[in-house]
């Protein structure tokens, strides 16, 4: 549709700031807004048209008022709590999906365009475009500047003369233009994408149209967060998130990817991941969403069957169907279609088709979770998995067919064989879930009203990464006041913490495989990512032990790499007595430690030059540096002549952070000093077991961020890439890839990265 087609068009343009949420400079968009629209050759063609700090009934008047072509929303957005609008009294009011679909569908007479210039406002996009010909949202949090580059771009373009797909795809390359990296963040939705099934208003809903006011989590962005829990009502973190929960954190665009694709006729969806990370409160979420829809919806969890249903496929089919039909309060007609000889996948496939798909006219969705346990079996799992498949493909071409829709959700890698046609597990959409990242995860600290700083938020991933669940116990005991965090990081890695059940878990597995054990002791000694047998990695990922870098494997987490190596370790792996020459004796005891190895640039040239001045710059420079390692919790174990060694046990978000703040004060200090009173230091840091003697450390680890520090550019950082694996979701880096280094006495390649502090 050109802009050009109709004599005039008004654009109204929307804004909210509730006084509860980030400030954001909306009226700076509008400005430039019109400054384009004033400056193109077909000003005459628009009106803009400005309604502030807009109310749900100010909007609604709005519209009907200026009867406007194009509405544009700028403000806040919530995801599926909805847009950010003011109430009375200046606060937040979150209008949802189905409030706003409901309100453009009945002005789709005249309104063609709609831009929601806000965070996560695709969901909204998505609803309004059901009845509207153009939509626009954001698919994820976008920032101020991001926003207002977009509208701009598309507003220049529209007068123009040029179409609205068109000036869409200018919006985004003004983001590129000027130097944003968000240029996929907005998202074009149109009508005529969606089904009629889809434009039936009665099947649209996300809640209530209003709920409470809330509190920003991301600074500089168009996004508020989920209200804080009650500690009255906070969820013991055990088993799935339930649906009216403040505490399940969406992961985007995964949900929204299922809530879209569950609505296709045929639809798969395959979600696979370790176990308590978050597969259940996903499919229950995917269920609820379809029931909102009006369909029908059935949840399965395989752990529900008794061991002998999956010791025969036909018990288990007639199993599979009589759940079904109980979650669905149907009659029981099995004893009526189990007849015959026909086998059990026709049986249950003519059950499905003539009784539970033509009961009803609404499509019916099944949440199969737990299907791991069918995989043991492995003449049952090509069977059953293969009817799934079966269905699946009919749901293409036959229309009775196209009304079921599956979700299906496992832990395990699919290592049984099944032919390529017939199985489920490489057709519909795949979704793997990942671990929370730094933001989601002060979200979730937020809404269990911790009031923790970023550092305090760092110091836990650093111990259990972004595992929802591990995430959860660790803010489920610290806000019921049970624990503080720093005796939670102490103890996690322990028999006394609160991991004991999941860590003795999986200790019994893997003492049951011993290969499985020496892989694994093979990975938490590594101080850089190792290659395993492809078969060990799979499984000690789907037990949620490991992640993958490329081909090579980590562990997950320091709270694994903690336990079992203490568990699991050999008899004289950690401490091993030794007799120094004077015949006293002495423990050499190793640890996991971060080292940082600092030198002063070019300082025997210094020392010639003036010896006594250049001594004093150096110990004026180490006093800065000890102030700024006690504050990071650093430990400065001894002087070498110009260079530091400074220990961190166990932290390498520390170790990096301090290392940043000591090169950002020293060059700070340097610009109120002459040339000659600065000092440039070159600082290495490496992650890795280092040996404690006599007050003194040794080992590998030390030598290899020596190497390091040679490494860096003065006044800069190098550290090694089992570093950079832990620091770079906890910590915001202006980062280069040096590549593969041969380092002098280190036998093997080591990747360096430069940090630019």
């Amino acid at each position: 549709m050109s802009i050009s087609t109709r004599n005039k068009k008004t654009i109204l343009f929307l804004a909210a700031n509730p006084k509860n949420t980030t400030p954001v400079d909306l009226q700076k968009e509008a400005k430039e807004i019109a400054e384009g629209l004033q400056r193109s050759k077909k000003a005459d063609k628009f009106q803009l048209e400005q309604q502030w700090a807009v109310t749900p009934r100010e909007m609604q008047r709005a519209i009907l008022d200026y009867k406007p072509e194009i509405v544009h929303f700028s403000g806040h957005g919530a995801g599926e709590g909805g847009l950010a609008l003011e109430d009375d009294m200046g606060q937040i009011k979150l209008v949802n999906a189905k409030a706003l679909a409901a309100l453009f569908e009945a002005f789709k007479e005249y309104v063609e365009c709609v831009i929601l210039n806000a965070c996560y406002s695709e969901v909204q996009a998505a609803a309004i475009a059901r009845h509207i010909p153009y939509v626009i949202g954001m698919k994820q949090t976008v920032g101020d500047n991001a926003a207002r580059e977009f509208a701009v771009g598309f507003y220049d373009t529209l007068a123009a003369g040029e179409s609205i797909e068109f000036a869409y795809k200018l919006g985004c390359v003004s983001i590129s233009m000027a130097g944003i990296p968000e240029e996929l963040t907005p998202v074009l939705k149109k009508k005529s994408d969606f089904s009629e099934l889809d434009a039936d208003p009665s099947r649209d809903t996300s809640g209530s149209d209003i709920v409470e006011e809330l509190s920003p989590v991301v600074p500089n962005a168009r996004s508020i967060a989920a209200p804080p829990v009650s500690l009255l009502n906070l969820d013991n973190p055990e088993g799935s998130v339930s649906l009216d929960s403040p505490l399940y954190i969406d992961r985007p665009p995964i949900e929204l990817d299922c809530y879209q694709t569950i609505l296709k006729p045929g639809a798969l969806i395959r979600i696979k991941a370790p176990r308590q990370m978050g597969k259940t409160s996903l499919v229950q979420r995917i269920l609820y969403h379809a029931k909102e829809k009006g369909y029908q919806t059935a949840y399965l969890n395989f752990q529900w069957a008794d061991g002998s249903f999956l010791s025969h496929l036909d018990e288990l089919l007639q199993w599979f169907c009589g759940e079904i039909t109980n979650e669905l309060n149907l009659e029981d007609r099995l004893g009526e279609y189990w007849k015959g000889v026909l086998g059990s996948k026709n049986k249950t496939t003519k059950y499905f088709q003539r009784y539970l798909l033509s009961d009803s006219d609404r499509p019916l969705v099944l949440g199969l979770d737990e299907v791991d346990r069918i995989f043991e079996h492995s003449e049952i799992a090509t069977d059953f998995f293969g009817l799934l498949r079966a269905w699946h493909e009919r749901g293409k071409n036959e229309e009775i067919w196209k009304k079921l829709r599956l979700v299906i959700s496992h832990s395990q890698e699919v290592y049984i064989p099944l032919n390529i046609n017939q199985s489920p597990f490489n057709v519909g959409l795949p979704i793997e879930l990942p671990e929370l990242n730094q933001r989601q995860v002060k979200d979730l600290v937020n809404r269990h009203q911790l009031n923790w700083s970023n550092q305090e938020i760092c110091d836990l991933m650093e111990m259990v990464g972004g595992h929802p669940y591990l995430v959860r116990v660790a803010l489920y005991q610290v806000a019921r006041g049970r624990i503080t965090l720093d005796s939670l990081l102490k103890v996690a890695p322990t028999e006394e913490g609160p991991y004991y059940d999941h860590l003795r878990r999986h200790l019994v597995n893997l003492e049951t495989d011993a290969e499985l054990a020496v892989t694994i002791r093979q990975v938490i000694n590594s101080e850089q990512p190792v290659e395993i047998h492809t078969g060990e990695a799979f499984k000690l990922r789907s037990m949620g032990l490991i992640k993958f870098q490329g081909n090579a494997v980590m562990p997950l987490c320091g709270l694994y790499r903690q336990y079992f190596s203490h568990r699991l370790a050999s008899p004289r792996a950690n401490m091993t007595a030794v007799q120094p020459p004077n015949n006293q004796s002495s423990l050499l005891e190793s640890n996991l430690a971060a080292i940082i190895f600092s030198d002063v640039v070019n300082s025997t040239a210094l020392s010639v030059a003036n010896q006594k001045l250049t001594l004093e710059l150096v110990n004026r420079d180490f006093n800065i540096i000890r102030g700024i390692c006690a504050k990071h919790q650093g430990k400065v174990l001894k002087e070498m002549g110009d260079g530091l060694l400074i220990c961190f046990p166990e932290s390498a978000v520390k170790a990096v952070a301090c290392a940043l703040e000591i090169q950002r004060s020293l060059a700070q200090a340097a610009t109120t000093l002459p040339p000659s009173h600065v000092l440039q230091h070159r600082i290495g840091i490496h992650l890795g077991e280092i040996f404690s003697f006599n007050n003194d450390i040794r080992g590998a680890g030390v030598n290899l961020a020596a190497r390091l520090e040679g490494k860096a550019d003065s006044g800069g950082i190098c550290i090694s890439e089992t570093v950079y694996q832990v620091v770079k979701t906890h910590l915001s880096l202006n980062v280069i890839d040096l590549g593969m280094q041969q380092l002098k006495g280190i036998s093997e390649p080591v990747r360096l990265y430069k940090l630019i502090p």
